[in-house]
């Protein structure tokens, strides 16, 4: 028996129709989280806000595995923050960190600058209490999807 979802137009099994000779080759599968290591492939770990138009991975050009993902509002550098940084760091070989901050955070109430000194004073105290550790802080472009 087959299924058509009629109101969103005819449905068909699309493995078995040709691709174009111009078509791209189909994308390959996103590795999965068991064959992954727990270590962070890049030796990186991520602080950014947890406003859902971030792709926080995306942002930096990387793929699930090469980094260490926190969020919170306003990507403030909080003393939890820094626990798990420093944990990061001794148990998963994190010797990287990225502060990324936001344009229209509401944590911020939108301002940009406000935005952008929380983030570069979050990576100071990051660098300040895992001297051993590069930090490098950033500026997310909302609506362009550009870091600065």
């Amino acid at each position: 028996m087959s299924f058509s979802w009629a109101p969103f137009g005819r449905t068909y099994d699309e493995a078995s129709q040709p691709l174009p000779e111009s078509a791209p080759p189909p994308p390959q599968p996103a590795p999965s989280p068991r064959s992954l290591r727990r270590e962070p492939a890049r030796g990186l770990a991520i602080v950014t806000c947890m406003d859902c138009r971030i792709d926080p991975l995306a942002a930096v050009g990387l793929s699930l595995g090469d980094a260490v993902v926190l969020r919170n509002a306003g990507a403030q550098i909080s003393d939890d923050v820094l626990r798990s940084l420093r944990m990061a760091q001794d148990a998963l070989g994190v010797r990287t960190v990225y502060v990324i901050a936001h344009t229209d955070c509401a944590a911020h109430d939108g301002d940009e600058d406000a935005a952008a000194a929380a983030a570069e004073d979050g990576g100071e105290r990051v660098a300040a209490l895992l001297p051993n550790v590069r930090v490098e802080v950033g500026l997310l472009d909302v609506a362009t999807g550009s870091l600065r």
